[in-house]
């Protein structure tokens, strides 16, 4: 049965094609999505990675509590006194002190802040030094080293025009002051998105970001033969208790997890989202079209049970034919995700979202998920019809106009498709309107509510065709003749099948009036 199920597959190419499109596009959303978010991923770690380098370990403020979000608050400064205590420990090798904020705006030509898409504008300091321990890069100029000197970003000095020598305004906590730039330079190797940064000596960043005296981190480099474990030993004593110490590696980790890892779970799950919609609508689209060609394979079905086929061996022929068309779809859509991942970029700088990126990251797991659940729901959909394929009689292999004789189950048909329908109605109205009701039982209820009313909507389609074709085929009659009288009475004579095939065209636009209203 496997060679017979191939060679039909084979035999219908174009069909299989197509449907398989149904399930190319939510893997591909799923590999996309992965590919992205990986990717991104990647880059903010190359940026919090080089922002600790040659680093052995750092001492930054301790935070007293943590946000909402459960990740720490900007934490406070510490003394500059600290630096030099810090410099004389015997396992210390080179230690540097610097001071950063997230409030520094760079002002354009025109006397206007320069926009950087909501992306982070960050200002820190450097000096001479802790020149080991700058993660940036000169492309042109020098480094500051008077109040009135300034390095700004390479993509901002390219996007606005300016050049080495120009004035520029920064503005922080106070009024606009005018800098002239002395370098321009970048993080290597890795894009910074739409975000902007400027570097200025650290005397004057103390001043403009209003922390004389204070230091945000203090980095650290060990003698040779000293290990982190001893060295850290060695500061703990001089900390107080709101200030702490980590190895670089740990510090990169944390300030990842506090700046970005929850702004990228949100949008991988927004994406993910989309996508098990896309395959959500997908499964529909194989199960009715499974559906609609095992009604036209009767007689196919039909001999096969004829020349001693069971109807076991008849169910595992559809299964394996699901089978390869979702392997192969999932393929397909896995690469595309590939291509769709760049899209999914572009539309993101297209709207304002320029995120920080570096070479593109192609996982393992992004592989082994985008093929299971592919596969996999390509499975479940052909279930059904699968099952309905073995209730083809022998004896229709000679029949002309067979039809499948009815499931056991079709009694309690009407029953069953009115109460999904209540129940989906009920729940999707305690969801938006109950009161008194926990936001995860809310949203679970709304979640199911809206799932269960689509499977209620397709069931009952059916049932509303026949007067539906009535009134919209009323003007195709009259217009059209009888093409048109034609068109509404094939409408109305399979109402089931009708309903089937306009049901994938009903969750998609369902779907795009959701995202419309969401929007």
């Amino acid at each position: 049965m496997v060679a017979v199920a191939l060679k039909g597959l084979a035999g219908r190419k174009v069909r299989a094609s197509l449907t398989a499109i149904a399930i190319v596009l939510g893997v591909a959303m799923i590999s996309g999505t992965y590919v992205l978010t990986d990717t991104i991923t990647s880059g903010f770690s190359t940026i919090f990675d080089r922002s600790y380098q040659n680093a052995d370990v750092v001492i930054t403020g301790k935070a007293a509590f943590d946000n909402a979000n459960g990740t720490t608050v900007e934490p406070p400064p510490m003394p500059q006194t600290l630096l030099p205590k810090v410099q004389k420990l015997e396992g210390v090798s080179l230690a540097a002190g610097s001071v950063t904020t997230d409030a520094l705006k760079l002002i354009g030509r025109d006397g206007k802040v320069i926009s950087s898409g909501g992306a982070p504008t960050l200002g820190f300091s450097v000096t001479p030094a802790g020149q080991p321990f700058n993660p940036t890069k000169l492309t042109e100029g020098s480094w500051p080293t008077g109040s009135d000197q300034i390095v700004i970003d390479k993509g901002t000095a390219n996007g606005e025009g300016f050049k080495v020598g120009n004035q520029i305004g920064v503005q922080t906590f106070g009024p606009i002051r005018q800098f002239r730039i002395s370098g321009i330079a970048e993080f290597p190797g890795v894009s910074v998105g739409g975000a902007t940064f400027a570097i200025l000596d650290q005397p004057t960043a103390q001043e403009l970001f209003r922390k004389v005296g204070q230091l945000d981190a203090i980095r650290v480099q060990s003698k040779s033969g000293v290990s982190n474990s001893e060295l850290i030993s060695q500061i703990q004593p001089l900390l107080s208790p709101e200030q702490v110490v980590r190895t670089g590696t740990a510090q990169a980790k944390k300030d990842q997890h506090d700046q970005i890892s929850g702004f990228l779970s949100f949008l991988r799950y927004a994406l993910l989202a989309f996508a098990g919609v896309a395959l959500f609508v997908g499964a529909f689209v194989i199960a009715n079209t499974l559906s609609i060609t095992i009604a036209q394979r009767m007689r196919e079905f039909a001999t096969l049970r004829t020349l001693g086929a069971s109807r076991r061996q008849v169910l595992w022929s559809v299964v394996i034919e699901a089978f390869v068309i979702g392997l192969l779809g999932s393929v397909v859509g896995l690469f595309l995700g590939l291509a769709l991942a760049k899209l999914l970029n572009a539309m993101f700088v297209a709207v304002g979202i320029d995120l920080p990126h570096g070479p593109t990251v192609f996982k393992a797991r992004t592989v082994i998920v985008a093929l299971l659940v592919g596969t996999l729901v390509t499975l479940v959909a052909s279930i059904r019809p699968a099952r309905r394929a073995t209730r083809v009689p022998p004896i229709a292999a000679v029949r002309e106009g067979s039809v499948l004789p009815t499931s056991r189950w079709a009694k309690y048909g009407t029953v069953t498709s009115v109460g999904i329908l209540v129940l989906a109605i009920a729940l999707t109205c305690i969801g938006a309107l109950g009161s008194g009701i926990a936001t995860g039982p809310r949203l679970l209820a709304l979640g199911i509510g809206v799932l269960l009313l689509f499977f209620g909507v397709s069931m009952n389609a059916a049932r509303v065709v026949r007067p539906l074709a009535a009134v919209l085929g009323a003007p195709a009659r009259t217009i059209g003749g009888a093409q048109g009288i034609l068109a509404r009475d094939n409408a109305t004579r399979n109402p089931a099948r009708t309903a089937s095939t306009a049901s994938a065209l009903m969750i998609g636009l369902a779907l795009v009036t959701f995202i419309a209203i969401f929007g």
